[in-house]
Formats: C-alpha cells, sequence, structure tokens
C-alpha cells in the first residue's frame, strides 16, 4: 500500500503541469499568433542581431519613421551573415529561427517562427517549475499548491509586456526565458532532495526517500545561466552570481562526477561571464561609457564644475552634461576624436564607480530615478502593431496584460518601495533557511530564490554604472523579470501557508476524533 502511494504521489503535480503547458500554450499563441499580430519595434538594436543572424528588413528604402519605434514588423527577408561585432549567444538562437524559416519559406522570414521558439523554451520552464512545485503532506494539497503556482506563473509571465518581445529582435526576451529556464532547473534539483511526503506519512518517517538531482538538470542549470550571462554584456555580471550557486550545488551529492561537474559548470559559468565583458565592441564600449558620464554622473548633478574637474573632463566639454550619445545637435559630435581622445579613451566605467562611491548621494538620486521607471514591464514607446494592421502609431496590445499594467499604474514606484520589498522578501528567506536545518533541498531554494533577489539589484546597479539614465524604461527589464519571480514566491509562500495551516487544522480535527472515539470504544467494553 505504501509503495503505491509513493509511486502514486507526483502524478498530481505531472498531470497540474500538463494541464498549466496547454492553458498557457493556448494564451501564448493566442498572444502571438492570432491577427493582428504583435511584436515590439525596433528602437535601433535590431541590426546588430539582425546581420549575424542573416536576417534584413523586407524593405531596404523603408523610411525611417515606418522602421523605427512607432510599428513592429512581422516579415523580413533573408541576408548574408554579417559580423557586426557583436558577441551574444542570443544570436545563436536568432540564427536558428531563421534556419526553421528557411524552411517554411526560403525568401521571407516570419517573425512568428522567433515567437515560437521563444513559446516552446517559456512552456518548458513552466512545466518544470510546476511539476517540481514542492509538495505538502497529502496528494490532494500538494496537487492544489501546483496548480495556484501555476496560475501566478501564467498570469505573471504569459503577460503580454513579456510576450510581444518574442516577437522582436531585442535581448530580453532571451534572458527571460533563461532565467526561468535556469530557476526551474534549480527548483527540480532542490525538490530531488526533498523527501517525498505520502499523505499518511510524518514529516520524519523513516520510509521517506530522497532521490539524488540528475546530471541534465544541472547541465540545464548551467546552459541556462551560460545564455542569461550572455544574452547582453548589462547581464554579463549576474553569470557570476550564477556560477557561485553551481558551486554550491556541487556539495549535494557524495560522488565525486557530480562534483566535478557541478565545479567545472561554476567555471564555466564565470568564464562565460567574464569573455561576453572582454569581447564587448569597442564602439560599443565607448557608447556606454559616454551616457555612464554625460547621461548619468554629470545628469542632473548639484555641481557640474566640481564633478567634471573630479573626473578630470575639461570644461569645454561642459554643455554635454544630460545630454546622450544618440542625441542630435550637441556642441560636440559625440564622434568627435578629440572627445573620444580627451575623455572616452582616458576614463572607464571604474572611475564612473569610484565617484559614486565617493559620492552615494548621487548615486541614491539616481536610484530613485531607477525607481520611477521599475514598474514598467515594457517600454511604452514602442509600438506592438505592424503599419498593415491599420493600427496607430505607437499602438499598445493590452491583452492579457492585468499584472504588468497593475505594476504600471497602481505599484509604488519609490525607492523606499523597493528597498522595504527587498528587506521583508530577506528577513523572511533568512527565517526559512535557518528553520530548514537538514533539508538541503528547501535550502538551496531559499538560496536560488536569494540569487534571483542579487541578481536583479545588479540589473539596476549595473544598468546606471553602465548606460547611465539612457532608456530606462528597456534597461531595467532584467531588474522587472527578478522582482516578479519575487512577487511571484512570496505570493507561493502565502499560498502554501494558507494550505498548510487549513490542512493541519484538518489534521488535528482527524486526531481529535480518532482520540474520541477510541475513548467511546473502551467505554463501551467496560460497559
Amino acid at each position: 500500500m505504501n509503495g503505491a502511494a509513493t509511486r502514486k504521489m507526483p502524478e498530481s503535480r505531472i498531470i497540474t503541469a500538463w494541464i498549466a503547458l496547454g492553458a498557457a500554450a493556448a494564451i501564448l499563441a493566442y498572444l502571438l499568433f492570432v491577427p493582428p499580430v504583435i511584436g515590439i519595434a525596433d528602437n535601433g538594436d535590431f541590426n546588430r542581431v539582425m546581420g549575424a543572424s542573416g536576417i534584413a528588413y523586407a524593405d531596404p528604402q523603408e523610411s525611417y519613421a515606418d522602421r523605427y519605434f512607432g510599428y513592429a514588423h512581422q516579415l523580413y527577408r533573408y541576408g548574408g551573415f554579417t559580423s557586426g561585432g557583436y558577441v551574444s549567444t542570443h544570436v545563436l538562437l536568432v540564427a536558428i529561427a531563421g534556419g526553421i524559416g528557411r524552411l517554411i519559406d526560403q525568401r521571407t522570414f516570419d517573425i512568428r517562427v522567433l515567437g515560437f521558439c521563444y513559446m516552446t523554451l517559456m512552456l518548458s520552464a513552466l512545466w518544470l517549475l510546476v511539476r517540481y512545485a514542492p509538495t505538502m503532506r497529502g496528494k490532494y494539497a500538494t496537487g492544489v499548491a501546483a496548480a495556484l503556482l501555476a496560475i501566478i506563473g501564467i498570469v505573471v509571465f504569459c503577460d503580454v509586456g513579456y510576450t510581444a518581445y518574442y516577437q522582436s529582435f531585442f535581448g530580453e526576451p532571451y534572458a527571460l526565458v533563461a532565467t526561468l529556464l535556469a530557476l526551474g532547473a534549480a527548483v527540480a534539483i532542490a525538490s530531488r532532495l526533498e523527501p517525498d511526503r505520502r499523505s499518511s506519512a510524518e514529516p520524519d518517517d523513516p520510509q521517506q526517500t530522497v532521490r539524488l538531482p540528475s546530471a541534465w538538470l544541472l547541465a540545464l542549470f548551467v546552459g541556462a545561466g551560460v545564455a542569461l550571462a550572455t544574452s547582453k554584456i548589462q547581464n554579463a555580471p549576474i553569470g557570476f552570481l550564477l556560477a557561485i550557486l553551481a558551486w554550491r550545488m556541487a556539495s549535494l551529492r557524495p560522488d565525486r562526477g557530480w562534483r566535478l561537474r557541478g565545479r567545472i559548470g561554476a567555471c564555466i559559468l564565470a568564464l562565460s561571464a567574464i569573455l561576453m565583458m572582454a569581447l564587448a565592441p569597442d564602439q560599443l564600449r565607448h557608447i556606454n561609457l559616454y551616457q555612464s558620464i554625460f547621461f548619468g554622473a554629470l545628469k542632473d548633478t548639484p555641481d557640474l564644475r566640481r564633478d567634471m574637474q573630479e573626473l578630470g573632463i575639461p570644461d569645454k566639454y561642459a554643455g554635454l552634461a544630460g545630454t546622450n550619445y544618440f542625441q542630435k545637435d550637441t556642441i560636440v559630435p559625440q564622434s568627435d576624436p578629440t572627445l573620444r581622445r580627451e575623455v572616452l579613451d582616458r576614463l572607464s566605467h571604474r572611475d564612473i564607480a569610484l565617484y559614486y562611491a565617493r559620492h552615494p548621494d548621487r548615486f541614491v538620486s539616481k536610484l530613485e530615478k531607477a525607481a520611477e521607471n521599475g514598474t514598467a514591464v515594457r517600454p511604452y514607446y514602442l509600438g506592438n502593431y505592424s503599419e498593415s494592421a491599420g493600427r496607430e502609431r505607437s499602438e499598445l496590445s493590452y491583452a492579457f496584460s492585468a499584472w504588468s499594467e497593475w505594476k504600471h499604474r497602481h505599484m509604488p514606484n519609490t525607492l523606499a518601495w523597493f528597498v522595504s520589498c527587498y528587506a521583508v522578501y530577506y528577513a523572511l528567506l533568512a527565517a526559512w533557511w535557518s528553520r530548514s536545518a537538514g533539508r538541503p533541498g528547501s535550502r538551496l531554494l531559499a538560496e536560488t530564490l536569494a540569487f534571483i533577489g542579487a541578481a536583479g539589484a545588479m540589473a539596476v546597479t549595473v544598468s546606471l554604472m553602465g548606460d547611465g539614465e539612457a532608456d530606462l524604461g528597456k534597461h531595467l527589464f532584467m531588474f522587472n523579470v527578478c522582482f516578479d519571480i519575487m512577487a511571484a514566491s512570496a505570493l507561493a509562500a502565502v499560498v502554501y501557508g494558507l494550505l498548510w495551516g487549513v490542512s493541519n487544522v484538518g489534521r488535528q480535527q482527524r486526531e481529535s476524533q480518532a482520540v474520541y472515539d477510541n475513548r467511546s470504544t473502551c467505554e463501551a467494553f467496560r460497559l
């Protein structure tokens, strides 16, 4: 009887995972493939990915107004594979989508092929998260908890604010699915370290078994982590956080092969982060440095002369303060070789970091600016529809947007709010971790969620240090992903807490009834 219960125990999560997969697939298919097709308009970033992936715009003579900002594009043509100096594994996924597209139509690439690739990866991550959701005492409670977790995940991460990115050449959706796949792999590894809970077993039941995590889950974590670290230069430092977590995973099994794989995986993650930063194109470095200096450190400074002298910038460039690299009609062209020699070649992002370290009040002011933009999942200035759909220029889709719109319209967007959320989140994780002594799976899950929060904070810091206040609505995408995972995990914790309370009350009532029945039986025998 116990053996049968053990075999059936995971079925509630498996069934729930497949149901969640079907529901999410229906939502994503409706958003992505049913006309009018949605995507996100190009802001000028597409070319560095399209050229390396063998894809080009359908109309080479298209006007600037039609190509950028206002309208998304559904159809493209194939071009030669050109090297734009942009290093990212994101290019590989787009090239694979291009290869699939060529099998369907040799002349025209439909962006929905790329959308399908992202949808497949997203659904895989969702399946892992629900399939390996934490168990509870009882098959029914475990199934209900997994179902509620699935609903939370679908509402948050199938939102059109995230989904519209799938049909674009931005690196953001690549980072999103990589993050969710890495999280799903970590959750699965943690789940396999937890003992199976049977409907009739106590938490300390010696019959409970622990399954060791498999090598393919570790490989998935490392592979997804590499994809995240190499999705954009901005995300490269997150690779070091993931490397620490992989090194931690190496201690979860006693066998030498597992430990070796874990440590090799950690080294691969760290190396991928280093290479991503080292191989950044020189032109991109200068663009980002210009942004971090003139559109960051010197923007809105109360003492411009002092800050310029401290950074060693000649006074003649004072008029550039508050300008971005792509702004027209500046007093000195951004590509001016003298500006490059006297400022951009002499300073580095390290100098900007040291400046903020000496003036923490200035960095806090930048964090406040970031907080104002920290509740926008998507860039509201980039349209979602193609011009052929007959929609207004820059019009957005609001289908299945409850989460992103609630965040954007109602969630506080102050630094104090986000700091408070982080403080509460880490306090709860610390309490959970300390109460999980002897349960390596629970501790690994708590540590993984702690790393997610740290990755979000790092995304903000790197964005401000590396690109100033430029395009914060899009550059804080990774922060939004991490914050939404934090919010979803907090909601899931509430769900599990409520279900645990209900099941515990029911268990106590059954035990009290059993005691009462025993007493009644004894009294009957006495009579």
